[in-house]
């Protein structure tokens, strides 16, 4: 007999074994494997004491049951559960739309996406947080140990309590957090819609591109082989190679990209070591070994499957995974085609200059739509900048970006004081630095890196008053770093809500929340003001990104308006994305402020495409944005 229970909440477990690597495959060609098995499930509806089921008993009905009732089913990374569910177990299919990840309210809230760390940082304890010797059960029976499948009673017995007890974390963890609201429950269901969607890529490209890096690698090591005299047959050993180096007359500080890079250009470095560093930095070029990333994550479908993390940054915007999209270099040589052409016959001789460069070219061309279909593609321009004027009710900017003029230009005509039309190249550069650097209440080293980017070294004195300039022409975005800054310490000093940046702060349970624009919340865990030398900070807990742990991290007005922009520039990204799926543009990708998409040749058109990403919700009224785009057989910049 069915049971029916009101609002029926399932949390769910799986443990499972397998040759592939998860971290490289990820979860779904990991459940797509031919070698992967399940171990347990351990599950619980509601409150429930977990029930544990094992492939020796017979399918779990009751669950079933449950499911086709309507129960919505939670895990922790639930994309890894639905993978094993439909992929490795073949059951029937739960919709997605009935699918919950707890990780995902957890990296919602701020909080880390690893189910012990999260537990700690809420702190939990005992038979609530993940047990640690879980690791070394799935070390020993999760994957070959020493070379072969190990099998154990009593380890087995021990994982099956592990599995339960995660069941009984996350469902805890789970109660503690805030549940996704609104429109942005439409957003994370779109996005494991994507996901489980996948992008297709071109295998035997990448296939041919492999190939030729081997050759490659094999015809360079070789070559160290004979200019080293037989001490050396491969450039992957710093100690050897800084050694050699010193032992032809010259001394390498470091064995980086940089230091090489910078020893090519010495006049003092001789031919031999040139020809020896050449060498290494071809070899060493990481963006080539994205096309192993992309094989190891293909599917036997053909396509990458869940490449993109929902909320990978606490503003809410996307991360990449597998292959990374977020980063594929830009290409460096002009027909990317004719290079995908020339790799067809595997030969690197074949191919113009280093192979290795005109690979990582290739990168973005390896994905493609399915067959009857063209990718279209579009990105808004200078959205961060836009949102920031916005925000800030600089309407003189604002009026740049609706008259569609260059805002660098504008920018420069600001600072120097000068007429738009009399900008010279210098000035515009000196303006597209500071509107990059600065907006974000940036000093004078941050000017100086970013013209660093560019190639251009700027003096400490010149990068001071640029950005004293900037600011004067800026006056209504430097009143917001202050003013935000103001109301966030006052929100977390009173407890009581202040308004900022079109939105509003508020103290709730000691986390600092901002009701962003579009009612989505951004989240500060455990936020303090705490002395200091000179005077008063605020504080609050995240994962530090230099050190990679929880712990505590300084806030200013000018990152808290950074994550704001960011956060705002991500909800008109996300808005579009849901408009695009209603009007038929199966999207498949996104990356930074670009949208992907995989449509039948017959279906739409581009300026359709770039009108759905520039219509705003009511939230963003006055936001002037522009997108604009491409269609193609190829992924390209």
């Amino acid at each position: 007999m069915v049971e029916k229970t009101h609002h029926m909440n399932i949390t769910m477990d799986f443990e499972t074994y397998s040759e592939c690597d998860i971290f490289k495959a990820g979860a779904y060609a990991y459940a797509d494997h031919n070698t992967t098995d399940v171990l347990c499930l351990a599950w619980a509806l509601g409150d429930e004491t977990p029930t544990l089921w094992t492939p020796d008993m017979p399918p779990p009905q009751r669950l079933f049951d449950l499911i086709e009732q309507g129960a919505t089913v939670w895990a922790w990374n639930s994309f890894f559960e639905m993978s094993i569910w439909n992929q490795t177990l073949g059951w029937p299919l739960i919709p997605i739309a009935q699918w919950r990840d707890s990780a995902a309210l957890a990296a919602a809230q701020a909080y880390p996406r690893a189910l012990g760390k999260c537990g700690e940082a809420l702190g939990l304890s005992g038979d609530e947080v993940k047990s640690k010797r879980g690791k070394l059960l799935i070390q020993r029976l999760c994957k070959p140990y020493r070379g072969e499948r190990r099998v154990d009673a009593e380890m087995f017995k021990e994982l099956c309590d592990y599995c339960i007890q995660d069941v009984v974390a996350e469902r805890e963890i789970r109660n503690r957090l805030r549940e996704l609201r609104g429109l942005e429950i439409d957003v994370w269901i779109t996005d494991q819609i994507i996901n489980w969607r996948g992008v297709r890529l071109d295998k035997e490209s990448i296939d041919n591109a492999l190939n030729i890096i081997k050759q490659h690698t094999v015809r360079c090591n070789k070559k160290i082989f004979e200019i080293t005299n037989g001490s050396m047959d491969s450039t992957g050993s710093r100690a050897k190679a800084t050694a050699w180096v010193a032992d032809q007359g010259y001394e390498l500080k470091a064995y980086d990209k940089a230091t090489i890079a910078e020893a090519l250009n010495d006049p003092s470095a001789t031919k031999i070591v040139k020809q020896f560093l050449k060498i290494r930095q071809s070899l060493s070029r990481t963006s080539t070994k994205k096309f192993e990333a992309m094989l190891k994550c293909l599917g036997q479908d053909g396509r990458a499957h869940g490449v993109l993390t929902y909320h990978g940054a606490a503003t809410g915007r996307w991360v990449g995974r597998h292959f990374q999209p977020q980063n594929l270099p830009r290409p460096n040589v002009d027909d990317v085609d004719a290079v995908i052409e020339l790799m067809r016959q595997r030969d690197s001789k074949i191919i113009k200059g280093d192979p290795m460069d005109a690979l990582a070219s290739c990168l973005r061309g390896m994905l493609i739509p399915s067959n009857g279909n063209r990718l279209v593609v579009a990105d808004y321009s200078s959205i961060e900048a836009r949102v920031l004027a916005w925000l800030s009710d600089s309407e003189n900017v604002l009026d740049v970006f609706r008259s569609g003029r260059d805002i660098y230009k504008a920018t420069a005509s600001n600072m120097y004081g000068i007429a738009y039309s009399d900008v010279n190249e210098e000035q515009r550069f000196v303006g597209k630095v500071a509107t990059l650097a600065l907006g974000y209440q940036g000093g004078v080293r941050a000017f100086q890196k970013m013209s660093e980017v560019y190639g251009a070294e700027v003096s400490e004195d010149q990068a001071l008053k640029i950005r004293n300039d900037w600011r004067e022409a800026n006056p209504n975005i430097v009143k917001l770093w202050s003013d935000v800054e103001r109301a966030a310490k006052n929100a977390v000093s009173y407890g009581t809500e202040f308004q900022s940046a079109k939105g509003s702060f508020k103290l709730v349970n000691g986390d600092l929340l901002f009701k962003l624009p579009s009612k989505r919340i951004l989240s500060f865990p455990n936020a303090k003001i705490q002395p200091t030398d000179r005077g008063v900070e605020m504080v609050y807990e995240g994962m530090n990104n230099h050190i990679h742990k929880w712990g505590q991290i300084k806030v200013y007005g000018g990152s808290l308006v950074q994550s704001i922009t960011q956060a705002v520039a991500r909800d008109v990204l996300a808005e579009a994305v849901l408009r695009l799926e209603d009007a038929k543009y199966p999207v498949v990708l996104h990356v930074h402020d670009e949208i992907i998409a995989d449509v039948p040749n017959e279906h739409g058109s581009l300026a359709e495409f770039e009108a759905l990403m520039c219509e705003l919700p009511k939230w963003a009224n006055g936001l002037p944005v522009t997108a604009e785009g491409y269609e193609s057989k190829r992924y390209r910049k």
